[in-house]
């Protein structure tokens, strides 16, 4: 696999919007693009993170992860939810209150919140092991430089996603209309 390919992977992946890209547009429009940009960067991480731990010890993993497979799946939806509801309540309680900032955890601690986020999301394990397979199959370049591609890759997407919000922060200045997009995602 060229490192052309793995950045092709990478924007692939990091393009599907799910949770997490929610989680940087919400970001971007709540707090400004610094927040945004930080949730974008510890997706990235986390992202580079899967990526090391699947290209040095991918092998290594695939049993563990089947010996959970039941677990995986329970335990991410179950933070998943309590997100959902998270995202619920600061909304609603950025309704009742002046200070937009008091109640939203994220905007204090953007990267360990999407990184933590990314991290327990057991599709990204399967893929980034599936992933380190093609690679270490085809034996073509250094394992490191294709975890720091999909690292840049990802932040690439993560970063587009956060100027996305950023822009968007007019459009969802009226507290209504963010709370549906909450509701809705």
């Amino acid at each position: 696999m060229s490192y052309i390919q793995t950045f092709i992977f990478e924007t692939t992946l990091a393009v599907s919007f799910g949770p997490i890209a929610i989680l940087i547009l919400n970001q971007s429009i709540n707090c400004g693009f610094k927040n945004g940009a930080l949730c974008g960067i510890g997706a990235a991480s986390a992202d580079l993170t899967y990526a090391v731990i699947a290209f040095t010890a991918g092998s290594l993993l695939l049993p563990l992860l089947e010996s959970q497979k039941e677990s995986i799946p329970i335990v991410s939806s179950v933070v998943l939810i309590v997100f959902s509801f998270w995202m619920i309540y600061t909304t609603l309680k950025k309704r009742s209150t002046e200070n937009d900032q008091k109640y939203t955890l994220a905007c204090k601690l953007p990267f360990l919140t999407t990184y933590g986020l990314t991290i327990v999301n057991p599709l990204t394990i399967v893929v980034f092991a599936g992933y380190a397979g093609l690679v270490s199959a085809d034996g073509h370049g250094n394992s490191f430089i294709h975890a720091l591609v999909i690292f840049i890759a990802s932040l690439t997407i993560q970063i587009l996603i956060a100027l996305a919000g950023s822009k968007l922060a007019r459009f969802f200045s009226n507290q209504r209309t963010l709370l549906y997009f909450n509701l809705a995602s």
